[in-house]
């Protein structure tokens, strides 16, 4: 309904004689009915009048006007004067009527009401007065026939101002609903500013996107001339984040700065908090010169928080004086919140990708960070021939580092550790901690020899480094370099196959891969498998930790997973490929961790920009596990809200692009959806979920992944 009324809105602004086509085709209307009317008058037993020739000419006469006004006229292009001339035409024909037909006693003088309704309710209002006069002296016209000149004074001085009354009125309610236009009108420009710009926020667009385009929104729905959205800085400065400045003359550009001054309205809005406006020369205040030059006469502004603290001020400059209608105030505080959601967005994504990609112990970046950058150098010295190396860094016997003086002094132990490396790399080297007491080193433009070199050092500097409770710690190294590989894969495993010789052969000492010795590695693939263990262990712990956010999703993963496995069995999976379903889907939500907690524990439903916001978790599961599961695993997860009809996310795929193992994941998530009490549906029988799901073959479900459902109904049933 908002759209429709959008686009009635949006076609009226653009014809502003949008109306004259109606009236002009509801007069035609009206001459046809007058003249229908007129035809039969003849047949009515107090009138005498025969129907040739008046009645019929007069007939054929208002069929033709009234054909021409509905199927000929152009009236968006006809003269202003057409309509009230027709209008006026109209009550000298139904006044002669009246006459040639029975005078007073001649129904044709009641079409003189037809006239008097059109003239209140089309014509404009001058003319429309005129035409109620006419109405009152054609209706006392007959009279004067019939009674004299006298008794039609009287019957004038009678029905005058019944006519004006009426006539007045339906003025009146015609005046009442084109402001009653105007004002749905100018709400649904507001709703769309809005709508815009919340639109823009939920789909996790840039701060200066979001905030330029607040600035011109906001200009635009209050009628001025220019729009900023302003950061108030430590340093006593403002940044203009995002403006918007009609006409060609001199503006303030996106990043600019500038002092603020005391006494001008955005040092009013830091000090006090409040909303400003001044409607007289604002050069008179001693604002910015930057907002000199630009000619501006009046400003409005009001100030933006971000949860709870003062963070800048958006504002709307006019030149004029009193440019801004009085609710200013009003729209700008709502122009206000969006902005401040925008920026604690922007805060929170760039607090969680900090999260993300940084280890919190040591400040370094973290096994994620460390893959993208690495496969980002791979990429550019694969473009430009250049060289790329990597060192694997492990503690030695850092358990007994733990076991002697405990976690704290390991912390400790490792955070000097990384402070030691960090001083003898380069500063374009990059240093992650990639496990417990792991860490990983990529060396951009270096050979095995030169990395080797630099961790030599490295190494020497840790053993002769007093450490947190006395620990003796040495550390063991394995270098490989793109001479013999060139993927992060293959160079991270040589690396690592490359440690694992030195902590064979002694420990505290660096060794550079060499495929002579591959042989000999192979434990290494041991110690992978280990690690990838440890490393979706936690996985699952976040997984679960997320499922406890909300009861209604206690043990979600879990049961979605067990009855994945079921559907795989079901199917004739062999044992491998159902674990590996089985796993994957203990960490298909794990994504959610990225979703706010007031969209992801929203009792009631979710709106469009919200349920925007949830579709984003299949993508970021996806990512969090690619370095874990296989690819294939991975494949399940991005695509366990995908459909068979196309209408799925993140891809939107059809049934014949969906793996077999997405498709059963699906089934499974959205079956313990249905089976489970939620805040917005009540928890459903397995059979009635089961039949909802027969209903969705080939629209939600596969006909393999509901026939799956249904070989193990009994299991759903005590579930």
């Amino acid at each position: 309904m908002g759209r429709q009324v959008d686009r009635l809105a949006a076609h009226l602004r653009s014809s502003p004689d949008a109306e004259r086509p109606l009236a002009g085709q509801i007069g035609g209307g009206l001459w046809l009915i007058a003249a229908v009317a007129t035809f039969v008058l003849p047949f009515f037993p107090q009138v005498d009048t025969p129907l040739w020739p008046w009645p019929a000419l007069w007939t054929l006469g208002a069929v033709a006007w009234g054909l021409c006004a509905i199927f000929v006229i152009d009236w968006r292009r006809a003269p202003g004067w057409v309509l009230p001339a027709a209008a006026a035409a109209a009550v000298v024909v139904i006044a002669a009527i009246t006459l040639v037909t029975g005078g007073t006693d001649s129904p044709a003088r009641l079409y003189i009401f037809f006239a008097l309704v059109y003239a209140g309710c089309f014509i404009q209002p001058r003319p429309a007065l005129a035409l109620i006069v006419a109405c009152a002296a054609s209706w006392a016209l007959p009279v004067v026939g019939d009674r004299g000149v006298p008794a039609a004074l009287g019957e004038l001085a009678m029905a005058l101002p019944i006519f004006v009354v009426v006539g007045g009125l339906l003025m009146l309610g015609r005046e009442l609903l084109v402001r009653m236009y105007d004002d749905a009108a100018k709400l649904s420009e507001e709703h769309h500013a809005l709508r815009s710009i919340a639109t823009a926020v939920a789909s996790g667009a840039a701060t200066d996107v979001v905030c330029s385009l607040a600035a011109e929104q906001a200009a635009k729905l209050l009628g001025a001339q220019g729009g900023g959205i302003l950061r108030f800085d430590p340093d006593d400065m403002l940044t203009a984040v995002g403006t918007w400045q009609d006409g060609d003359g001199p503006r303030v550009a996106p990043g600019a700065r500038f002092p603020i001054q005391a006494g001008t309205p955005t040092a009013k809005i830091r000090s006090e908090g409040r909303s400003v406006r001044i409607d007289a020369d604002t050069r008179a205040s001693h604002e910015a010169p930057t907002l000199r030059e630009t000619g501006f006469v009046s400003l409005a502004g009001t100030p933006i928080h971000v949860r709870g603290r003062l963070w800048g001020a958006v504002v709307v400059t006019g030149r004029r004086i009193a440019a801004f209608p009085d609710d200013t105030e009003h729209h700008l505080a709502e122009f206000a919140e969006l902005i401040g959601m925008a920026v604690a967005n922007t805060e929170e994504v760039a607090r969680l990708e900090a999260d993300a990609t940084t280890d919190p112990l040591t400040g370094l970046a973290n096994h994620r960070a460390f893959q993208e950058r690495l496969r980002a150098e791979l990429a550019r010295a694969a473009r430009h021939a250049g060289g790329v190396a990597v060192a694997l860094v492990d503690v030695d016997n850092f358990k007994a580092v733990n076991d002697a003086g405990g976690h704290a002094i390991g912390d400790e132990v490792l955070r000097t550790v990384a402070a030691t490396l960090r001083e003898h790399l380069r500063a374009e080297d990059v240093l992650a901690r990639v496990g417990g007491d792991e860490f990983a080193v990529l060396l951009p433009q270096s050979s095995a020899e030169t990395a080797q070199q630099a961790l030599e050092r490295a190494r020497r500097a840790v053993e002769r480094t007093d450490h947190a409770g006395g620990a003796r710690v040495t550390i063991s190294v394995g270098v490989c370099d793109i001479v013999h590989a060139d993927d992060a894969e293959r160079i991270t495993r040589f690396a690592d196959g490359a440690l694992y010789w030195s902590k064979e052969h002694g420990r505290n000492r660096v060794s550079v891969y060499d495929p002579a010795t591959i042989q000999e590695l192979s434990a290494v693939e041991r110690i992978g498998v280990l690690q990838r263990s440890q490393a979706l262990a936690g996985i699952r712990a976040l997984a679960r930790a997320i499922d406890a956010r909300d009861p209604s999703t206690h043990e979600h993963s879990e049961r979605v997973a067990t009855l994945a496995a079921r559907l795989a069995e079901a199917r004739g999976w062999s044992t491998d490929r159902v674990a590996l379903l089985h796993e994957a889907a203990l960490v298909h939500d794990v994504g959610k961790i990225g979703i706010p907690d007031a969209i992801l524990l929203k009792p009631s439903r979710l709106t469009d920009e919200e349920y925007a916001v949830i579709k984003t978790h299949a993508e970021l599961s996806a990512r969090m596990v690619e370095e874990i599961l296989s690819p294939e695993q991975v494949e399940w997860i991005l695509g366990h809200h995908e459909r068979p009809d196309g209408r799925g996310y993140p891809r939107g795929l059809v049934a014949s692009e969906l793996s077999e193992g997405a498709a059963l994941l699906a089934a499974a998530d959205a079956f313990d959806v249905m089976v489970s009490a939620r805040p917005y549906s009540a928890e459903r029988s397995a059979d009635d979920a089961l039949a909802e799901c027969r209903e969705l073959v080939g629209a939600q479900f596969t006909p393999e992944a509901v026939a799956a459902l249904e070989a193990v109904n009994a299991y759903m049933i005590t579930a």
